[in-house]
């Protein structure tokens, strides 16, 4: 794992060999890495170290269990059991293969690129997916229409034939043209 302080933590070694004082250094730091610099806490720590006499750089291994759980196989064993039902809970995997909730959380989260939706887990990759075609029957309907039609289109509308015989002062009926 890279440690993305590293390269501050050799600049404070150097402004301590330098004789500088921990609040020179931050200066310095905030100067060189601008909002990438480490917290001022920490470079006073830092600082204090190397004073003492630390040599090494690197931070300290940390104790506490390794992370183990988010492992090749555990994550298979978690995309099989999704592939098999998709209705499973978090709550009813983590059980079914004996982890903890939060690691199959977040091994359906981050390995797999699923999402929680309403109590089932729903992969992302399904947006990607084309949906199956719906029918439009309308647009087909006004197509065929549109063939079939005896109606003559004037500029802005379209008149269509007109409605009785004209004699008793019927009107032929206009609709707006449809763009």
């Amino acid at each position: 794992m890279s440690d993305r302080y590293l390269e501050q933590r050799i600049s404070i070694k150097f402004c301590v060999k330098l004789n500088k004082s921990a609040s020179e250094t931050h200066h310095l730091l905030k100067e060189a890495y601008g909002d990438e610099v480490m917290s001022r806490a920490r470079v006073f720590d830092w600082h204090k170290r190397f004073k003492e006499g630390r040599e090494d750089v690197r931070d300290d291994a940390r104790s506490g269990r390794p992370v183990t759980h988010r492992t090749d196989e555990n994550i298979q064993k978690v995309k099989d059991l999704v592939c098999s039902n998709r209705q499973l809970t978090v709550r009813m995997m983590a059980e079914e293969l004996n982890l903890d909730k939060e690691t199959v959380r977040l091994i359906l989260k981050e390995n797999l690129n699923m999402k929680k939706v309403s109590a089932k887990v729903a992969s992302s990759i399904l947006k990607d997916e084309p949906k199956p075609r719906k029918l439009d029957f309308r647009s087909d309907l006004s197509k065929e229409t549109k063939k079939k039609s005896s109606c003559v289109r004037r500029k802005n509308k379209t008149i269509a034939p007109k409605v009785g015989n004209g004699e008793n002062g019927a009107k032929p009926l206009i609709w707006p043209r449809n763009n």
